[in-house]
Parts: C-alpha cells; structure tokens; sequence
C-alpha cells in the first residue's frame, strides 16, 4: 500500500513539472526557475524595480518570472509597452487580483484596483466629465489661490513636506468637496493619511498569505485575522468619504460631489460606490502631487545647475513684479522641461501600476498567458543608456524642443499610465506640477540646509521609499526669497487672494458653462 501511494506522489510530482516545463517553454525569457517555486526565492521585498532591472538587462525588454502561480510579464521598452498596454488594450486593461486590498479593505470599489469591465466603465464615465482637458483648464483660479498660500507658507517654514501636502489635499478637496484645509493640521486630513497607509500596508506585495493562496479568504473570521484588520481599514475609509460627501452636498456652492451625483451615471450604483469614486479621486491627487514635489525639490538639490538657467526664463518672461501664471506657460518652455524631467529622473511609480491579461496573447513568438500580471517597469525604461544621455541626472534641456505630454515624440511620456487604465486626473496634475515649479524658481533659492556647525547637509537622491507611491526618505531643504522685492509680491498676492472657496467655486463653475460645458449642479 505504502509502495502504491509513493509510486502515485511521484506520478503526480513528474505530471506537475511536465505540466511547468511545457508552461514555461514558450514564455518570455527570464531568471531560471525552480522546479515548483518558480522565482519565489528571489522575489524582491524592498524597491523591487531595482531587482527588475538588473533582469532587465540580462533577459532583455520583454521577460517572464514566476512567483509561485502567478506569472509576471515585465516589459521594459516603452514602444512594446505602448503596443501591447495601449494598441491591444481589449486584453491588457484589467487588474491582477489582490485579495487583501482589493477585496477584503475596498470590496472591490477602488478605482484603481477595479477589474476592467462594465461597473468599472460606468464609474469612468461617471468622472470623466470633471476630469476633461476643457474642465481641468477652468481649475486654474484654485490651483492660483492654494499655490499663492504655498508660496507664503515658504517666507515661514521649510517643511515642504506638509506645504506640498496641504496644496495637493486643498485643491483636491475644494474641488471634490467644496472645502479648503487652511492649515494641513485638520482632522480630515490626519484621517485621509490613515487611509493611505492603510492601503498601502494592505497592498504590499508578500504582506498577505491570503494573497498567494486567495482561497484562503473562504475561511471564517474567526480564524481570518486579515479580515478583521481589512475591516477596521475599511470602516475608517468608508465613514470619511460618507462624511465628506455628504458635507459636499450640504454645501451651497458647485463642487464635483453635486455634479456626480446627479449624473445619469449613477443608475444603479450604490450611493456607497459614487462615494468612494469621490474619496479615490480626492486622495489619489493628494499624495501624488506632494510626491512628486519632493522629488522635484530633490532635484533642485542634487543638480542645482538648472535653477539659474529657469530664473533667467522667468525674470525674461514674467520679471519681478507679479508672480508667473498660466497665461505665460506658452513662453516658458524650460519651466515645461522641468516639471517632464522631474517625472522622469526618478519616477513615483517606478514599478508602473500593474496591468492582468484578460486572455492569452502572443508577442515576438512568445506566449503571453491568460491571467499573466503585466508590468511596465518606468524605472527600466526612464534610466535607459540608449534613450537618454546621462540618465541618472537631472537634465531638462532634454527636452527642450520635444513635444511634451500625450502624443509626444519623447522616448518615454506615459509617466501616467497607459491605455484605457491611465490616470484620469492627469491633465490637473500637470497644471498643478507646472504653476508650482514655475512660481518656486521664480521666488525662492532652493538650497541645502546645514547642520548646528554650519556643515551643508548632504542629500541621496537614490534613497527612496518602497511604496505604492515611491517617495524620497527624508532630507532637509531651506527656500530661501531670492530677494526683498521677491518676498514683496508673495506677500501682496498672497494678501489680496480672493480666498472664499464658494466665491472661487462658483466662478469656475460659470468658466465650465463658458467652455460649453453641460453641468447639472
């Protein structure tokens, strides 16, 4: 008997192998596997694009790797990105499964986690109106008022940290929910925080058994203590965009919350599902602007060499007795190259957001399976020998002559997602990024900060974080007013800002009825 069970276990052990070398054969190339395992062993726990492309390099543009059943597609050459993750986007535009994030802490109403389907369309066409090219350019009169308060709180602090974040968060709330955070010390503000870390703690990749082997989530709450944490995430999360939205609504002036909600495309959504599409919307724009300033102020740091030659633009363009504002962006194409090269140097999604085939494909003879992850590695592709010149530096003469933004002829422009699944606040980011820099170097001496010896604090500008958002670890900066005149007309317009959100809200609300608009608030 003891014979006959032996003989059936290694029966079933030569099927399983058989069964992987026969997967595997027509793969993508990549690291050798282990019989069972696959890449397990070598799976990255920190700042796991780092790892990628070092694999990337040895197995080249387009490679497979196995961590246990899941098999991951990475490509690191953005045209086979754009042909795949954009021209073939009926297959690559859904979500891998994440259990814990996805399932048990948003119960499947993240935007971003959404499997690609119909709900998931529903929900973009319900925030696309909002989100638009023609709406996004009526947002510049609260994108000017929080970027003059930001301005200011630099004559007074060097925590550009919770200035970054307080820009990012007030802008987004203002326009999400029709309230200002005056200070970033709000009670709201502490609590979108939570639920940031809260999602990105769940999401962590190697964190959660339930997420290697998902039939586990069958099991009872009593013995899920996964479950039991996803639930406290969740009940935090819910109970904030609930509140938000309906402090939104009680509002007596036009915000996206009021727009959303009387949209044809909330029939048959739960009010729970247009909530959370609001609070996503929100935060996401939150924590990306704010990162990717850090990275910006990095930058300034790292390779100061091209602050003076952005002034010099600025001081020909705008002089010194008014603050830079969108009307003069035609005429500062160097502020532009800035704010593309700071994407790029060092990327806050330099392990792009995973995309999952919805069936099997082929590429270059190369089998590519039903249910593969698929990952654009920004960080492979934005640091490439072969695209650009010195890419571990901060260079945005680069771009200088470059169409910039979606549609460009640069060798790497998809900073925000690709195909069907790219980032719908793009267009908001960008004026965001663009009116933030151009107003910093034109006001402010970026400079290092120095210790109680008068020693300059160094930086490393490849210390970064492993996160959903990739942020720099911690440094000191010092703004510095590049003179009393300077100091002057932040201070004027600062003062003289028109600071009543309902009076700003209202008049965007009549820009997007001059645009030709259809609002319904």
């Amino acid at each position: 008997m003891l014979s006959l069970t032996l003989t059936a276990l290694v029966g079933l052990l030569i099927f399983r192998l058989v069964k992987e070398f026969l997967y595997n054969k027509s793969l993508p190339p990549g690291p050798p596997r282990l019989p069972l395992l696959g890449n397990l062993h070598q799976a990255p726990v920190d700042t796991p694009w780092v790892t990628f492309r070092e694999w990337a390099l040895k197995y080249g543009p387009i490679m497979s790797v196995q961590f246990g059943k899941d098999t991951l597609i990475i490509l690191s050459d953005p045209k086979i990105a754009r042909e795949l993750l954009e021209k073939r986007g009926g297959i690559y535009s859904t979500r891998p499964r994440l259990v814990m994030a996805g399932e048990n802490l948003t119960k499947g109403m993240h935007m971003l986690l959404r499997p690609y389907n119909d709900r998931y369309k529903q929900h973009q066409r319900l925030s696309a109106p909002v989100l638009s090219p023609r709406a996004s350019n009526t947002y510049f009169p609260l994108q000017d008022l929080e970027a003059k308060q930001l301005m200011f709180d630099f004559l007074h602090s060097n925590d550009y940290k919770k200035i970054y974040e307080r820009y990012a968060a007030s802008l987004m709330y203002g326009l999400t929910y029709g309230f200002r955070l005056d200070t970033g010390d709000e009670e709201v503000m502490k609590t979108a925080h939570t639920v940031m870390t809260n999602f990105g703690y769940a999401g962590r990749v190697g964190t959660w058994l339930v997420d290697a082997i998902p039939v586990l989530n069958y099991l009872p709450l009593a013995i899920a203590p996964w479950k039991r944490t996803a639930e406290e995430f969740f009940v935090i999360e819910r109970d904030m965009h609930n509140a938000n939205m309906a402090t939104a609504l009680a509002s007596l002036h036009w915000n996206w919350t009021k727009e959303l909600v009387l949209s044809p495309e909330t029939e048959g959504l739960p009010e729970i599902e247009v909530s959370y599409n609001l609070g996503i919307i929100s935060d996401a724009g939150l924590e990306t602007t704010a990162v990717q300033m850090a990275m910006f102020t990095l930058a300034c740091l790292s390779y100061p060499s091209f602050i003076s030659k952005a002034q010099v633009e600025l001081d020909a363009v705008v002089g010194p007795d008014r603050l830079p504002d969108f009307s003069d962006r035609p005429n500062l194409p160097y502020i532009d190259a800035v704010v593309e090269e700071s994407m790029r140097w060092r990327s806050i999604q330099p392990g792009g957001v995973p995309h999952a085939t919805s069936q099997e494909d082929t590429y270059n003879g190369y089998r590519i399976p039903k249910g593969a992850t698929v990952i654009p590695l920004i960080w492979k592709m934005a640091l490439d020998d072969n695209a650009f010149e010195k890419p571990l530096e901060f260079i945005p003469d680069r771009w200088l002559g470059m169409k910039i933004g979606e549609g460009s002829d640069s060798h790497l422009s998809n900073f925000f997602g690709y195909g069907r699944r790219i980032c719908t606040g793009r267009h908001i980011a960008r004026n965001s990024l663009y009116i933030l820099v151009a107003r910093l170097l034109w006001g402010f001496n970026i400079k290092h900060a120095v210790d109680a010896q008068g020693k300059k604090k160094e930086v490393d500008d490849m210390a970064l974080n492993s996160g959903f958002v990739c942020s720099p670890k911690s440094f000191d900066a010092v703004f510095e007013a590049r003179s009393d005149r300077h100091r002057e007309i932040i201070e004027r317009e600062w003062m003289g800002a028109e600071k009543d959100i309902g009076v700003v809200l209202d008049g965007i609300k009549e820009a997007q009825k001059g645009v030709g608009l259809t609002l319904r608030a």
